[in-house]
């Protein structure tokens, strides 16, 4: 839901930007043109990259692609009604901005791909912003008068930016950073235990993975292709939770203190995300991350 909201929110200052800058394209200078596409194209093509890795997951390829060419036509299209040259700015930005935001996403840590995601949305949503106020600075102020409407204002999209966001529940993005951190700490005091589970697939195929609150362990899991794994899931704890790994139908449900089992193997190789899909639990860090290759 948070991902489907800050797309939008994109689309919708995409198109907003781009109806200032058309109005005003005469004011405006190739200079300030050039910036405007090279912001927007970065902006909504890291955006979209880290969105997209986690839409698709352990499908780096296809995921860097469709960002990068989202983010380059974003630029171009902010770009078209300045100059040729703010067109191809805006385009390369665009590119590099989906290229990285997906690499962002795939490099990053399991737990910490949803905060990051949360980090470059509003990063990224106070840059745009600030660009719309540079952009209204470069505009004679009697002419700015003369052709002023509701969506000519900051504050308009000062208060749009705010209501989306707000309305993402940004609430749980501090209880997740605190949770992230004190899984990690976690993490550390495990490294023996988590290798030892990872060694154990190579030569066993078994793998036992445990849930409590609000975790699973291993949080990072290396299977080889196409080789069949019996994932076994016990729930030690209090409540019941679920292991689904993201794109895939893989679903494995176990009851607090019982134990819930199902062979499965992969014939793509790549990274896949893995949630518990119980209300809340994803959002306070209980995912891990699966590594398959050949």
């Amino acid at each position: 839901m948070y991902t489907i909201l800050i797309s939008s929110l994109f689309g919708i200052l995409t198109f907003w930007v781009t109806g200032f800058i058309f109005a005003f394209r005469k004011q405006l200078t190739c200079m300030v043109g050039m910036m405007a596409a090279m912001t927007m194209g970065m902006a909504v093509g890291l955006t979209m990259g880290t969105i997209l890795a986690l839409w698709l997951p352990g499908q780096f390829f296809q995921s860097s692609v469709i960002s990068m060419l989202i983010g380059g036509v974003v630029g171009a299209f902010i770009g078209g009604p300045i100059s040729l040259m703010a067109v191809l700015d805006g385009l390369l930005s665009g590119i590099m901005g989906g290229m990285m935001g997906t690499m962002l996403t795939v490099m990053m840590p399991s737990p910490y791909t949803l905060v990051t995601v949360k980090v470059v949305s509003v990063l990224f949503s106070g840059i745009i912003f600030l660009l719309f106020v540079m952009l209204q600075s470069e505009i004679k102020p009697d002419l700015l008068r003369q052709r002023t409407f509701l969506l000519s204002k900051p504050l308009s999209m000062f208060l749009v930016v705010g209501l989306v966001l707000g309305s993402t529940q940004m609430g749980p993005f501090k209880e997740s950073s605190r949770l992230s951190a004190d899984q990690s700490h976690n993490h550390l005091g495990h490294d023996h235990e988590n290798s030892a589970n990872e060694a154990n697939l190579s030569a066993d195929t078994e793998l036992l993975v445990r849930a409590m609150e609000y975790s699973f362990h291993p949080g990072s899991i290396h299977i080889v292709l196409n080789q069949k794994i019996k994932i076994t899931l016990d729930n030690a704890g209090q409540v019941e939770h679920d292991f689904e790994i993201v794109g895939t139908n893989i679903h494995i449900h176990a009851a607090p203190g019982k134990k819930s089992s199902l062979v499965v193997s992969f014939d793509k190789p790549g990274y896949y995300q893995v949630i518990c899909t119980l209300p809340g639990h994803k959002h306070a860090g209980m995912t891990a991350s699966i590594q398959v290759s050949k």
